[in-house]
Formats: C-alpha cells, sequence, structure tokens
C-alpha cells in the first residue's frame, strides 16, 4: 500500500493483511487486530489495544509496527495515495507493545472505521521504514492475515493458503480461515465470469459485469447478491474556471440531465437515481434532499441569464474538452450521455477518452472538466470533507468553496450524537445538492454472485471490503 502494486490490489491486501478493525455490511466497526479501542470525550485521540498476532515470519505484532505503518503512509515524501484518507493524523505513539495512541488534529467520531481501510494494512516496521524492502512489497507479502501467498502471476492470479497460526475466531468460536486453500483469478472479459461460475471453475464473482445479472440471475446453482452500493461517476465542473464559475451554468447542467435515462442506459438500472451529493443511500447518514427533476426550459433560462442565450460550445469559446477513462464503464457511459443530453440546451463540447492509468495520472485532480468515479468510502461526512471541503485533499478538483458547507462538515465529523449528525449531514448535502460542481446522475448498487454451496459470505456495501478468512464451504461443494 506504500508503493505501486503489481497485486489485484484489494483481493492481495485483504487476503494477507490486517487492519486494526473491520466494517460489517451494516458499517459498524469491529475488531481485527484491534480488541478494543476508545476515544477522548473530544475524540480527536484514540488509543487501540492489540491482540496477540504473528506476521507469517513468525514475528510478533507489535504497537511499533502500526506506528511505523500508519507514519510511512501519512509521510508526505513518501507520497502514499492513502495519506490523508483515514483522518487528519497528527501523530502516532506506541505506548508499550500492544497500545498504540493516534493523536489528530481535529475530533473525528468515525476515525476508529476509517483504520479498516486498505491503507491501514499492517506492515512490519523493518520493510515499511525501508524503502526499498517497500518496493518489494509488490510482488511479495508481509503481512499477519488468514493467507499466506503461495502463488502469483501478475495480471492472471495468486493463490493464498491457510496461515496455521492467525489469531482470529469466527462467530462459532472455530478458528479462522473456515477454508485452507484460495485463489483469485483475473477475467477481464464479464461474460466469461459468468461461464466460470456456471462450470464451477469459480465459486464467488466479486463485481460481475451489470450486462451480465440476467444471466447470473438465471443460474439454478448460484446465488445473486446485490444491495445498495455507494460508487459513483461525478460529471466535475471546476468552479474557478469559465462557464463553470457561474452558479446559473451549474444550475442549468443540473437540470438539463435525464438521471433515470443515464441509470438505465449505463447501470441496467441497477441503482439509485442520483442528488449531486456524493453521499448515497447506502451512508449511515444519507439524507433525500431530492433528485432534481429534468427541466429543460429553466435551464435555457439559466444560460439566457448568464450571458448565453444561444447555448456555449464549451470546447470552442473557453477550450475545455471533456476528458475520462474508456475502460471504466461506467465513466465512459455517463461522459457519453451527459453530452448527448446537455445538447438538448444548447451546451457542447469535445470527449476525450483514455486508459484510466493515464487519465489518473494526468487528468484527476489537474483538468478542469472530466467525469470522475469514485468508490464508496466508510465515512460518508469524511468523504465529503475530501472532497468538497475548502481545506479538503481532493478540493483541487472542483475548487468549490462554501463555508457554511465547511462548517457543516466540521460539526459532522466532530458530532457523537448520532440525531445532531444526521442533521448536519442533511444541511451538507442539500448544499452540495443545491450549489456544488457536481452532476452525480446515479449511485451504483453492488452486487456479486456465488455458488450456493457457498456460506457466511456477506455483500459488503463497500466493495472493496472483502473478508475472505469469514468464508466458508458447505457439503456439496466440490473437494478439488
Amino acid at each position: 500500500v506504500m508503493m505501486q502494486s503489481k497485486f489485484p490490489q484489494r483481493w492481495g491486501v485483504k487476503l494477507f493483511y490486517s487492519t486494526l478493525t473491520r466494517v460489517d455490511p451494516n458499517l459498524e466497526a469491529y475488531g481485527d487486530l484491534a480488541e478494543d479501542w476508545e476515544s477522548n470525550d473530544a475524540s480527536d485521540e484514540w488509543t487501540f489495544h492489540l491482540r496477540d498476532a504473528t506476521f507469517h515470519d513468525g514475528t510478533e505484532v507489535t504497537a511499533a509496527d502500526v506506528k511505523a505503518t500508519f507514519e510511512t503512509v501519512y509521510d508526505e515524501d513518501v507520497g502514499s495515495p492513502g495519506r490523508g484518507t483515514m483522518g487528519d493524523i497528527q501523530s502516532v505513539e506506541a505506548v508499550d507493545d500492544k497500545t498504540v495512541r493516534f493523536t489528530l488534529g481535529n475530533s473525528n467520531s468515525d476515525f476508529h472505521k476509517l483504520v479498516s481501510k486498505g491503507w491501514g494494512s499492517i506492515v512490519p516496521e523493518d520493510i515499511v521504514t525501508d524503502p526499498a524492502r517497500r518496493q518489494e512489497l509488490g510482488s511479495e507479502e508481509h503481512g499477519s492475515g488468514a493467507f499466506v501467498l503461495e502463488d502469483f502471476s501478475p495480471g492472471d492470479s495468486l493463490v493464498g493458503v491457510q496461515y496455521d497460526d492467525y489469531y482470529r475466531t469466527g462467530d462459532d468460536d472455530e478458528p479462522l480461515p473456515y477454508i485452507d486453500r484460495i485463489t483469485q483469478v483475473t477475467i477481464p472479459e464479464k461474460s466469461n465470469q459468468v461461464n466460470a461460475l456456471r462450470s464451477g471453475d469459480i465459486d464467488i464473482i466479486w463485481q460481475p459485469g451489470y450486462g451480465q445479472w440476467d444471466t447470473l440471475e438465471g443460474l439454478s446453482d448460484s446465488d445473486t447478491h446485490r444491495t445498495p452500493g455507494g460508487e459513483i461517476a461525478n460529471f466535475i465542473m471546476d468552479t474557478s474556471v469559465e462557464p463553470w464559475s457561474d452558479e446559473r451554468v451549474r444550475e442549468a447542467v443540473m437540470l438539463a440531465v435525464d438521471r433515470e435515462a443515464i441509470l438505465q442506459g449505463v447501470q441496467d438500472g441497477l441503482g439509485t437515481v442520483g442528488q449531486d451529493s456524493p453521499i448515497s443511500p447506502a451512508y449511515e447518514y444519507y439524507a433525500d434532499v431530492g433528485a432534481r427533476e429534468q427541466d429543460l426550459e429553466r435551464a435555457r433560462d439559466l444560460l439566457a441569464e448568464a450571458g448565453y442565450p444561444d447555448g456555449i460550445n464549451v470546447t470552442e469559446e473557453f477550450d475545455l474538452t471533456l476528458q475520462t477513462a474508456s475502460n471504466i464503464p461506467h465513466m465512459q457511459g455517463t461522459a457519453v450521455m451527459m453530452k448527448e443530453q446537455l445538447q438538448e440546451i444548447g451546451i457542447e463540447f469535445e470527449l476525450d477518452t483514455m486508459s484510466y492509468d493515464n487519465w489518473s495520472a494526468n487528468v484527476w485532480g489537474k483538468a478542469p472538466f472530466y467525469v470522475s468515479a469514485y468508490g464508496m468510502r466508510i465515512s460518508g461526512a469524511n468523504f465529503m470533507k475530501l472532497l468538497l471541503h475548502s481545506d479538503g485533499g481532493w478540493n483541487d478538483e472542483s475548487h468549490w468553496s462554501n463555508e457554511e458547507f465547511d462548517q457543516l462538515i466540521d460539526d459532522a465529523i466532530a458530532e457523537t450524537d448520532p440525531e445532531q449528525k444526521q442533521e448536519y449531514m442533511r444541511s451538507a448535502q442539500q448544499i452540495v445538492r443545491d450549489e456544488g460542481p457536481y452532476v452525480i446522475p446515479f449511485y451504483i448498487d453492488t452486487i456479486g454472485a456465488s455458488k450456493t454451496y457457498v456460506h457466511k459470505y456477506d455483500l459488503n456495501p463497500l466493495a472493496y471490503q472483502i473478508y475472505p478468512d469469514e468464508y466458508a464451504l458447505g457439503p456439496a461443494a466440490p473437494t478439488k
């Protein structure tokens, strides 16, 4: 997690590494390496107490390893993409071998959930503090998780085998993992994934293609899994440049959009109509502030008020081209349909698509006009701060600023009373919906499929929060 890993990152991290906590499908925290934790009244100091656990080389997991891991991820010179994503960590102290204390720069009532992210995967101190050895983590593992790496073919597959000294037990008090061997296979073509499940070559499809959903539902020996999720594709209007600096133009764009048509066209309807805030119904503090109804007449009036009675060719007049990734279907699909729909009110522009790697390196956070995509985050308030707060780490995406919103989000992050936190979050979502820099047409459902003999497989709305050590196989499972 501190280097450019060659692993299929989310699966590899969850198989081989441990985090302090985990979150269940209801987004409630439970212990992983930490057996318990507490905060001070201000929730800006958090203390975690570690279980007895060992890394796969047999050495003990200590607070020093936790301290070194977080300090490395948050080291500006290291340049980890995880820096800042788990809250405003100011310092980490190893109180003793089994106690670690975090001091934050602000109150954060969700911090115990944020440390369950993959960026919080604990690596031995001697490896994580050595720049050369950190790079080795791209092709080998040094975790304390349920599985030990046995075989790895980059871009193809990885195999993990049970770690005999793993520290966790299941809710039945039996030692975990329940399975002794797990293989993750990369199958790029979505229809081939379905065929592999049908034939029994694989047991679980993680995030299958949406175009395959009807076929999956028709498989008699498999179960489909679907739950509201929080992944989004957001159409970004950088408020620091024209014409997006004019709130009337942004509102015209929002009113021109047929969100239901985009949800159907891009996601086969497997999702929820979006309301231009990053917070979906899957989040704990979601508020239904209402999706905008398409109103082309009002949209044209707003453009005229802003000085564009004949519409705008954004590319010709402002040298702005909409950029997105061609190999991420919901990014490209949203971009194409937004381009088509906005022509209805006279807003036109060129569309430039590229590989996700190219887009991520050269467009994200740098260009003033693009369609991005974000997976669901553990804490809606912290996610809103990251993206939209004036001091947010990713605010350079939109340069949007609203003092009332900033205060509401700071209050929501600090608040421990659920009812008051909900009020702060409702008001914040309303402001973003009314005045923000995004069109977010839909929230994507999280989906999956598994053979009927796969037990204890709970689909988490956070698609990347997968815990294969908790999966089990029933008696009907094949023995090879």
